[in-house]
């Protein structure tokens, strides 16, 4: 007799391996995760259960323990897609739950998107003399308080809210003990490059 086949949802075939049998890394909430995008994010494209990763580009070293390397992938998935109407926002949701550290065994984690900005480019004039737009708007978001943002618009381990992308702003609910962060845009459809800029935080204890 032949065996039933039922097809999963889109999430659970795009999902990673079961995440039961992982440890799991326990981050301060005190500590932010630092973080380039390493998939390009585009509301018009994406669906839910398209895989998202990043990142990290610096060590996560609260006191004197490396918790996690330069290098490290953090792993997750979209469970939501709105795209940009003259109704409502656009809106991708994501559920990052999984860490490939460097050099060591895969593990899940709990965190959401604290802070986000465009890819940092010492190159930029705007952000190395302290005048026109870019350079405006990020000083605006953070109310002039520059310690948030290091040399080239690059995004600290305290940097919360968006920075330098316009119509832009996140969000983040807590479901089944989950964090689900939200990219919204008020202006159009969420887009956001490769190498954009992330910083991730756990939750409150």
């Amino acid at each position: 007799m032949a065996a039933l086949v039922v097809a999963l949802p889109s999430i659970a075939q795009t999902s990673a391996p079961s995440s039961a049998a992982l440890p799991t890394l326990n981050i301060p909430s005190s500590v932010g995760i630092v973080a380039k995008l390493d998939t390009d994010l585009d509301a018009s494209k994406n669906k839910p259960g398209d895989m998202v990763q990043a990142e990290t580009t610096r060590d996560v070293k609260p006191g004197h323990d490396v918790l996690l390397k330069k290098g490290s992938i953090l792993s997750g998935h979209i469970t939501q897609v709105q795209t940009f109407s003259n109704s409502s926002a656009s809106m991708i949701v994501i559920v990052f739950d999984q860490v490939a550290p460097k050099g060591g065994s895969p593990a899940t984690l709990n965190v959401k998107i604290q802070a986000l900005a465009p890819v940092a480019t010492v190159s930029t004039d705007s952000l190395q003399d302290g005048r026109g737009m870019a350079a405006t708007n990020i000083n605006s978001a953070v109310a002039g308080e520059n310690r948030n943002l290091g040399n080239g618009g690059e995004l600290m381990a305290t940097s919360v809210g968006v920075y330098g992308i316009r119509g832009m702003s996140l969000a983040s609910t807590v479901e089944s003990q989950k964090q689900y962060s939200a990219v919204k845009s008020a202006v159009s459809d969420v887009k956001l490059k490769k190498g954009t800029q992330l910083v991730f935080k756990a939750p409150e204890q």
